[in-house]
């Protein structure tokens, strides 16, 4: 995320909308495929990232799964798999054409704007009850709620005296889905220490393993397993330096039969990482 002042397509929905925005035709095109059963966002996403960065054509084939045809022919396969929640991934933002969004708590529209990554996944668990809260009382931000309201509701106490997130309310603008961007980067940037234990939970969980035992049964000289990482997921601090750390990984992750390649891919900022047997950990921003 670059600094506030500087313009990108996520902090664009920062300001207050002054039409309906139509739907673009990859949009259209992706809610068809979904309805007719083809990839989720999250393929999508993934399909394009990988595309991007390796320079690689993208099959999506009649039987499940992705793969990969480069420039000299060399075929791979690509699975994707989702830790975290899923419900308020939109392949807009997987993208990082528009703000993450989250579902309207009550009328108004609200901005989210998320300082520290760690505290994000209570942020996400209370904001409807602080929403609310503000709502009822008309002010824009929970700071402006009694004290007596602030001291009484758990969530807005904590809320308003740990500053994980700024929330502010637009009562002018009613039934839009919350944004959710982030803040300033930290001036001191979290260490991946907390990475390498984190990856290998992920990868014993149940759904990367389902992932992994496709990989397995699929013939291929190459196997790239695609993470996208939830903001609602395990292993908070992992999630915050992927987002804001300098550098890569220390060390490979766990070795499973048939992985060749893994790609870690935060549903915040605007890196992805890439490990292989070959080349070990980079990092790439493939976000035009």
């Amino acid at each position: 995320m670059t600094p506030e002042g500087t313009a990108t397509p996520e902090e664009t929905a920062h300001s207050p909308p002054t039409a309906v925005t139509a739907r673009t035709p990859r949009d259209a095109a992706s809610a068809r495929q979904e309805t007719a059963g083809g990839p989720s966002p999250q393929e999508m996403a993934a399909a394009e990232v990988v595309g991007r960065v390796l320079g690689a054509m993208v099959e999506h084939p009649d039987e499940g799964g992705l793969s990969l045809v480069f420039p000299d022919r060399r075929r791979a396969v690509l699975e994707e798999a989702t830790v975290g929640e899923r419900e308020d991934l939109r392949l807009a933002h997987l993208r990082r054409e528009s703000a993450m969004q989250w579902p309207a708590p009550g009328r108004w529209w609200w901005q989210v704007t998320i300082e520290d990554l760690r505290g994000l996944a209570r942020v996400r668990e209370v904001f409807p009850v602080v929403a609310r809260a503000c709502e009822a009382h008309g002010v824009p931000r929970p700071g402006e709620l009694p004290s007596a309201v602030s001291f009484a509701v758990p969530d807005v106490h904590w809320l308003v005296h740990t500053v994980p997130a700024r929330l502010r309310g637009h009562p002018g603008v009613l039934d839009r889905p919350a944004t959710v961007t982030l803040g300033r980067a930290p001036s001191t940037g979290p260490d991946m220490s907390a990475v390498p234990a984190a990856v290998a939970g992920w990868l014993a969980g149940e759904v990367a393993g389902r992932a992994l035992l496709r990989l397995e049964r699929r013939r291929a000289a190459e196997r790239h397993l695609y993470l996208t990482l939830g903001c609602t997921g395990p292993a908070a601090d992992a999630f915050d330096a992927l987002v804001w750390a300098g550098g890569v990984p220390p060390g490979p992750p766990p070795i499973r039969p048939g992985l060749s390649h893994l790609w870690l891919a935060p549903v915040l900022g605007r890196t992805v990482f890439l490990w292989s047997r070959r080349g070990g950990w980079s990092r790439h921003e493939p976000y035009g």
